[in-house]
């Protein structure tokens, strides 16, 4: 058995040159295996998703609330509706979904391996990706809004029956009690983790992926406006994102380094940078 399970949950967007990637820096590098979990209104044609070893795929729920419904029956509706303009449920009522029916019917799967790399359809890879540790949960820095990034971790196993729990933690009445300031994706995954108890097993590890997305392609909360150049289609919904992860690229490997592996990525690197130095040049006169 390898040590590496790789755990893709969601909607499959990002496209091949995103997939890709996720072999170069990932899957090759750590020896894992993929998993895949989405819902049956998807067809899938690329050979990296249906290569997978394991591939969960259950019934869609039109309204995601569906599941919430036969599922659970304390306040995990009132929970999900103080984040109806955040984010928290357009967003994170569909993605908990999936961790809950993972834990609900994979959970010994999981634990045959050392470490579980959750994370998204969509995460575009630019550099190699960094290891597990026992009894920690690794989070890449940034993205927290108020709270702990959500959309990408590597957990270890003794670790991963709490990380998934987190629709058990917003049904329960106690919860309600314990509301963030500002209730999002981020900060109820906080609260999550500290309910849990687990919140000190976390360790941030700087960034070496960013979000992806293809041009026209769905999504339950930010629209993408930022266009990856010389990669067909592909953009990038958080420019943040893109720019600390190739800063992090060349500061590690040195920028002749990252020019030759990630030509185009640091072409856009520099231009967006430029653009972005400009402008506050642009806003001070």
């Amino acid at each position: 058995m390898k040590s590496y399970l790789v755990i893709l949950a969601g909607s499959p967007r990002g496209g091949r040159s995103t997939w890709k990637s996720l072999q170069k820096y990932v899957l090759k590098p750590l020896n894992a295996d993929l998993a895949i979990c989405l819902s049956d209104k998807w067809e899938l044609t690329d050979d990296i998703l249906l290569n997978a070893k394991y591939k969960w795929v259950f019934k869609d729920y039109s309204e995601n609330l569906d599941y919430y419904e036969e599922n659970f029956s304390n306040t995990w509706k009132e929970y999900l509706m103080t984040g109806q303009d955040t984010g928290l449920l357009s967003s994170g009522g569909v993605h908990f979904v999936f961790k809950d029916y993972i834990l609900n019917n994979y959970l010994e799967t999981l634990k045959k391996y050392d470490f579980i790399i959750y994370t998204r359809f969509d995460q575009y890879y630019c550099d190699l990706h960094p290891s597990g540790i026992d009894n920690k949960l690794l989070i890449p820095e940034g993205e927290d809004y108020f709270g702990i990034c959500d959309r990408h971790a590597i957990v270890s196993k003794n670790l991963i029956e709490k990380f998934l729990g987190i629709c058990k933690y917003i049904d329960l009445p106690s919860s309600m009690s314990n509301l963030p300031k500002f209730n999002n994706c981020e900060s109820t995954f906080k609260r999550h983790l500290e309910f849990e108890n687990i919140l000190t097993n976390v360790e941030r590890y700087e960034r070496s992926q960013f979000t992806s997305t293809l041009k026209g392609e769905h999504t339950n909360w930010r629209v993408a406006k930022y266009r990856i150049y010389f990669k067909n289609q592909l953009m990038t919904k958080y420019p943040d994102e893109f720019l600390q992860s190739i800063y992090n690229l060349i500061k590690n490997k040195g920028f002749i380094y990252a020019l030759l592996r990630e030509t185009s990525l640091s072409i856009n690197y520099i231009y967006l940078k430029t653009k972005v130095t400009l402008g506050k040049i642009k806003i001070k006169l």
